[in-house]
């Protein structure tokens, strides 16, 4: 049992620093990398958003202008009916 104290005491030692630095080098850009992306995902989504409202409201704007040339036309329509009756 005693000539496991000196190999423990060595991975204690030295083992347990470099696996904290070899840790400390892959977690910190994936964790940086994971924070970059919830901040971005954030901001492409407020984007994304804005990109569909601003579709939605020029589709509306668009079938509003097509009903108004509709009435127009139905307008006209039942105008000729009428004169011809």
């Amino acid at each position: 049992m005693e000539e496991f104290i000196p190999i423990v005491a060595i991975f204690f030692t030295i083992g347990v620093p470099v696996m904290a630095v070899a840790t400390h080098f892959v977690l910190r850009p994936m964790v940086k990398d994971i924070v970059q992306a919830m901040r971005g995902g954030a901001k492409d989504e407020v984007l994304a958003l804005q990109h569909q409202l601003f579709e939605l409201q020029e589709t509306v704007a668009r079938q509003d202008q097509q009903i108004s040339v509709l009435a127009e036309a139905e307008s006209f329509r039942r105008q000729l009916e009428a004169k011809h009756s």
